[in-house]
Parts: structure tokens; C-alpha cells; sequence
């Protein structure tokens, strides 16, 4: 997997507790990677509505309250289509194994991707924030 969720994650807390609008420069910066990068994440959460910009002005600001995104509205933020587990093409469908493989492993691989998106549903971005200055 890669980090694109934790990126997301990144940008949201630093937005929210920033006192200034960050553009996508202070973002890279605390990141520790390059703006375009940045732009691409900030382009995903525009489009789910969780952050904003002003015509004419740089920075971003959260149109919601930390509260109020949960952690899975950012994964399905930034992973709009995206299934975690997945099962390989093109088994032997004359095997004993490899005919029966996808029946096998599909609940398994359903119900583990719905416990995930379940367990980040009961997440919010303030929990992460709250988290965060917990932290010495």
C-alpha cells in the first residue's frame, strides 16, 4: 500500500492546526516531499469536500470541523475506488486449488477490507489531533 492515506492525514491535522492558510509549499515542507506531490493528495480532498481554497489566494482551510471527517472519509478520499485485497487472476480452473481459490478467499478478503473501513469509521481527525499532543 502505499502512503497516500497517511499523507492525507498529514495535510488535514496540519491544516487544521495551523494559525495561517498553508499552501501546498508549507505543506511539501512538513511532509518532507515535493509540492506536485502535495497538489495531487489536496486535489483528492477537494474533490470529497474536505478542504477548500479561495480564488486568488494560496492555502487551504477544512470545510468541516476534525470532528465531524472520519478517518474513513479520507481513505475513501483518497482511494475512491480502491480494494484492498485481491484475489490473482487466472488460477488452473482444472486444479482442485485453483478452481476453488476466488470462492475461498473472497468472504475472507471482504470481510477483512469492511473491518478496516468499519474500525476508521469510528476515527476522527480530532481523536488524531487529540492523539497527536498526547505525545511528548
Amino acid at each position: 500500500m502505499d502512503t497516500k492515506f497517511s499523507v492525507a492525514l498529514h495535510i488535514l491535522i496540519y491544516i487544521s492546526e495551523t494559525e495561517k492558510t498553508p499552501s501546498s509549499e508549507n505543506l511539501a515542507q512538513s511532509v518532507n516531499t515535493n509540492a506536485s506531490h502535495i497538489r495531487k493528495i489536496t486535489l483528492l480532498l477537494k474533490q470529497a469536500g474536505l478542504i477548500a481554497s479561495q480564488q486568488g489566494k494560496s492555502g487551504f482551510y477544512l470545510v468541516k470541523e476534525p470532528a465531524d471527517i472520519s478517518l474513513k472519509e479520507v481513505y475513501q478520499a483518497v482511494y475512491p475506488e480502491k480494494t484492498l485485497l485481491h484475489v490473482h487472476e487466472d488460477a488452473n480452473p482444472n486444479c482442485p486449488v485453483g478452481s476453488r481459490i476466488e470462492q475461498v478467499l473472497s468472504p475472507v478478503f471482504e470481510d477483512a477490507e469492511a473491518s478496516l473501513l468499519n474500525r476508521l469509521n469510528q476515527e476522527n481527525l480530532s481523536d488524531l489531533i487529540t492523539d497527536m499532543y498526547k505525545i511528548n
